[in-house]
């Protein structure tokens, strides 16, 4: 399984450095960390023309190199327990070019899996370049990134799964809100939530929400495979069924000390595009920690 994890700038993304490790040893996830920016003055003959040898002869780093390194050593330190990534070296004239990215190699360690990966241009677009390369399963971007000009680009145009790190505390004690109904995704955003459950140990709550007084067996179904599954790895859960629009209702059960674990919508994209969808709005509207499951 492989993650891609992307950040800014080494001020505003250590939350979600810290964050995405963390998600990724849940899952004994490889993990790609890409830093997109704007083009560079000295890369404007041609996209991502740098190469070790002009690297030495214009004596310049470019700004993303930068971020990259220190991303670098802050996954060395929170990784402690991981032995290659321990001994790797980081050498910013040790880069390759491929496919309009630049790749960062970490000589002398096999198996540490991180990787180190430099775009340049629009962001939606460069991650979705990215993530047509390999099999990523998630996605796990910074909590800028999920304002409401951008939340359905970032669901409708990037094809894994997304975690939007907003707003978290790596020192906090979240509790992992599972929103269930009888959409396929469900039973992915479950699998998901009980892998990070397992090695965070986080209480886990189910929130399954009706529009009106009625649960239908659609959903009391959902919720009592939910419930199944979770005592199947023996995760003890809390299960809440409540009653209103379903949105403003996962908001404002889920405050700023849960994560939020829902599954995409399978709804048509250009009626999400004028009308959105749950997951979207849920993103837009949400102050905390959100993984949405595809």
């Amino acid at each position: 399984m492989k993650f891609l994890l992307a950040i800014s700038s080494s001020k505003y993304s250590g939350p979600t450095l810290k964050a995405g490790a963390m998600i990724a040893q849940a899952f004994n996830a490889e993990l790609n960390v890409v830093y997109v920016g704007a083009k560079h003055k000295g890369l404007q003959e041609g996209p991502l023309n740098l190469s070790r040898g002009n690297l030495a002869k214009w004596n310049i780093y470019h700004p993303g190199i930068e971020v990259l390194a220190w991303a670098f050593k802050e996954l060395q330190q929170i990784c402690p327990e991981n032995d290659e990534l321990k001994l790797a070296e980081f050498n910013p004239e040790h880069i390759k070019q491929e496919h309009n990215r630049l790749k960062v190699i970490l000589p002398t360690t096999v198996g540490c899996k991180v990787e180190l990966t430099l775009r340049e241009g629009e962001l939606i677009q460069e991650l979705r370049d990215e993530l047509h390369l390999d099999n990523y399963a998630l996605t796990i971007i910074g909590g800028s990134q999920g304002k409401r000009h951008m939340a359905h680009d970032l669901i409708q145009y990037l094809p894994s799964s997304i975690f939007i790190a907003r707003g978290m505390k790596l020192n906090k004690k979240y509790k992992l809100l599972l929103l269930v109904d009888d959409s396929e995704a469900t039973k992915r955003s479950i699998r998901f939530g009980v892998e990070i459950a397992k090695t965070e140990k986080w209480d886990v709550q189910t929130l399954t929400v009706s529009k009106t007084k009625r649960f239908g067996t659609g959903y009391s179904g959902a919720a009592k495979q939910a419930k199944a599954y979770l005592d199947k790895h023996d995760i003890p859960i809390e299960q809440f069924f409540l009653t209103g629009d379903p949105v403003t209702t996962f908001v404002d059960f889920a405050g700023d000390d849960h994560i939020i674990i829902m599954g995409a919508s399978t709804a048509n994209p250009l009626k999400k595009l004028f009308f959105g969808s749950k997951p979207i709005k849920t993103l837009e509207r949400t102050t905390g920690p959100i993984l949405i499951v595809k």
